[in-house]
């Protein structure tokens, strides 16, 4: 008798496994690219006669837009900007812009910058760079940017543009968003400029790895470059704390009197399980 139990446990175990993995194949989130090529998304879940279908009908299929989830992203703006330090080697810094453009919240995976030489080549890559905030609300937008060396050249106007490229996906988390307020550019007679200014927890949680990013516009709102942080302390709700950035470098003569507006982009990230 006691066998007959154990074995009849085993089966509904058994069973109630291969419903739970059958209904996650099931609910898989749907998830997109977009690139500066052409500022279009595509979901990865259709394939490319779907897509192609999609595009053709478009008028026909507007009827059912409405009552199906839009899950879209596009770069809507890049920046580049290019000097050579004090010892001739070339820098180049590139920046984009991610806006929302769907009505469902996405998260943002990987993203990657290519530097763009006068000839069509690839001169060098920005790998692992990080986005802020990374869950970006319907409307919403979040920047991200970095900067390296670039070798094999000797002039800096020899790089003519970025290339970005981004993952995204649908997701049901909600991201803490934090407050950025006070901003100030300061110069500086080594490097680049910094940006000082104060980050507020407006959340209900602590905030205990606040990531901040300040992108930089001139007088149009046209993206100049950002600036990246993290602040490794615990900031309590209602408290808030001063902060200054000056990473990834940008020490392009005169960068400072270009800007004439930022935007502070702050939010506590959470390991993702």
């Amino acid at each position: 008798m006691k066998n007959i139990m154990v074995s009849k446990r085993l089966w509904f175990l058994l069973i109630a496994i291969f419903l739970v993995v059958v209904m996650s194949a099931c609910s898989g989130g749907e998830q997109g690219t977009a690139d500066t090529s052409n500022g279009q998304t595509t979901d990865e879940q259709q394939g490319p006669d779907e897509q192609q279908d999609i595009s053709d009908n478009e008028n026909d299929s507007s009827e059912t837009a409405g009552k199906e989830e839009k899950v879209s992203a596009e770069i809507t703006q890049t920046a580049m900007q290019v000097w050579k330090d004090s010892i001739d080697t070339i820098w180049v810094h590139g920046a984009i812009e991610i806006t929302n453009t769907g009505d469902v919240p996405i998260q943002i995976g990987d993203i990657s910058i290519s530097f763009v030489g006068d000839d069509n080549s690839i001169l060098g890559t920005a790998s692992m760079v990080l986005p802020i905030p990374e869950i970006i609300l319907p409307g919403e937008t979040a920047y991200a940017g970095d900067s390296t060396t670039i070798e094999g050249i000797d002039d800096p106007a020899k790089i003519v543009k970025i290339e970005a490229n981004i993952d995204y996906d649908k997701t049901d988390k909600q991201p803490q968003i934090l407050e950025v307020q006070d901003l100030k550019i300061i110069p500086s007679n080594f490097g680049g400029p910094k940006v000082t200014g104060r980050v507020v927890n407006t959340s209900q949680e602590n905030a205990d790895d606040i990531r901040i990013l300040i992108a930089m516009l001139d007088e149009n709102d046209k993206l100049l470059g950002v600036y990246t942080n993290s602040l490794d302390v615990t900031l309590a709700p209602g408290k808030n704390m001063g902060f200054e950035v000056s990473y990834p470098p940008i020490e392009v003569k005169g960068f400072v009197n270009k800007v004439k507006k930022m935007v502070g982009k702050s939010f506590n990230w959470k390991f993702d399980f």
